[in-house]
């Protein structure tokens, strides 16, 4: 092992110093650039809305700088070192030719992680300084930690399946929904707790109902107990408090949904109710949102250099910067492929033969638009499950199980990308 990671490490270093050389650090200072003209459009915008505006930028730039070193240092490197003949002078040392690629690999893995971290850096005080000078109208830096619940159940109701819920209860006492979150610390919380829920709404004989009320009963470990009655929409993401001394030092809390209106039926999932905890460090917090950016440069950077081994330095950047814009529209193609699918579903029970096509386009050319996308989608992860905006815009701290489930989609690409180059390297041959 140690004379793997000897050869591994010293190709990580020298891709290192050898971006450094290359000054891409000066791209800290376009990122800088680029965030400091937020400041244009302060004139534009409420105080409020402010925060906002820097969020939402600065995480967008990070995530195109951070794209942007990644695909350009990964294109050129294997590229310039075969063209330049610097390779034959790495293989006549002991190191293999897949050591050398995966030296590459992790040298610029650091790179983007030190990128981020900086980026990181630079956002989170640019806020603090902008809060300063703003005065108290700007608002607080805050990330709030969310909790899951450890079970949910549906006395006198019935499971659901093919949908976005997984259990539906009618009107009735004795039919609740029911998440119990286990193991709860007092200090974790503040004197007042919040929730965020989202019901699914129903009626018997009225299959367009969208709205209706709800009885909540918050249970803390010693029996007590706080009522409140909501009125929702159907996923509706909505918010309630009740009193923090419910829940004692440590123990489990318990909390019922029933219908209140007589012919109603309520629906949800597991996940649709989560728990407030204290707001964490905003820099904490940040630095752990970032990490999604960094699974997602990631994986365009292991397609990157895996394609560098066998193509141009040109078509590999073409092909990352393809990866790139395929992850972040994944949701419109996906949409639109099943657009598409469900034209065809209709001109194929329709007796009519002569029904257009969507923008008249040939049948045979949705048919193959259609597969092509969905295994262009099956391919390329959906970006959207690394987009850290989704949690920043609402105050929410990203946690450690979402970074997990992140985590769980970017590992396969990037390790059937590595694997691949690593195995195209160890075949290659350099004479020719």
């Amino acid at each position: 092992m140690t004379a793997l990671l000897g050869p591994l490490w010293a190709i990580a270093s020298m891709t290192l110093l050898e971006a450094r050389r290359r000054k891409v650090f000066t791209i800290l200072l376009l990122f800088g650039l680029a965030l400091m003209s937020s400041i244009l459009f302060f004139p534009a915008v409420e105080v409020e809305a402010r925060l906002r505006l820097i969020e939402i930028w600065a995480l967008r730039a990070s995530a195109i700088f951070t794209a942007i070193v990644g695909l350009f240092l990964a294109g050129f490197s294997l590229p310039q070192d075969f063209e330049q003949k610097r390779i034959y002078l790495i293989v006549t040392k002991p190191v293999s030719k897949p050591v050398v690629f995966l030296g590459r690999y992790l040298g610029y893995a650091l790179l983007l992680a030190v990128f981020i971290g900086s980026m990181g850096a630079v956002t989170t005080t640019f806020l603090r300084t902008v809060k300063l000078f703003s005065g108290g109208k700007f608002p607080p830096l805050v990330a709030y930690p969310r909790l899951q619940a450890g079970s949910f159940a549906f006395p006198g109701g019935d499971a659901l399946e093919g949908g976005p819920a997984s259990a539906a209860v009618e009107f009735g006492p004795d039919r609740a929904l029911v998440w119990t979150f286990p193991d709860l610390r007092r200090s974790d919380f503040g004197d007042t707790v919040r929730m965020q829920a989202r019901l699914i709404f129903g009626a018997k004989g009225d299959p367009y109902r969208a709205s209706g009320t709800v009885d909540i009963k918050v249970i803390g470990p010693s029996g007590a107990s706080h009522k409140t009655q909501v009125s929702m929409n159907t996923n509706e993401e909505r918010e309630f408090e009740f009193p923090g001394s419910l829940l004692g030092d440590r123990g489990a809390l318990r909390v019922e949904f029933r219908g209140a209106d007589g012919d109603g039926i309520i629906a949800a999932a597991p996940d649709w109710l989560i728990l407030y905890e204290k707001s964490m460090l905003f820099e904490l917090a940040f630095a752990r949102g970032l990490l999604l950016v960094l699974l997602q440069s990631m994986i365009v950077l292991s397609i990157t250099l895996m394609a560098s081994t066998f193509l141009s330095a040109p078509l590999s950047i073409l092909l990352g910067i393809l990866l790139y814009l395929v992850g972040s529209i994944h949701g419109y193609v996906r949409e639109g492929s099943r657009d598409i699918d469900r034209s065809l579903a209709e001109i194929h029970l329709s007796k009519d033969k002569k029904v257009e096509t969507p923008e008249n386009l040939p049948l045979g050319l949705l048919k193959f638009s259609t597969q092509t996308s969905k295994i262009v989608l099956a391919a390329v992860p959906d970006f959207a499950h690394f987009d850290f905006s989704v949690w920043v815009l609402k105050d929410q701290a990203v946690s450690w199980r979402e970074i997990g489930i992140a985590g769980s989609r970017a590992w396969i690409p990037i390790v059937v990308m590595i694997a691949l180059g690593t195995l195209v390297m160890a075949f290659k041959d350099f004479d020719r």
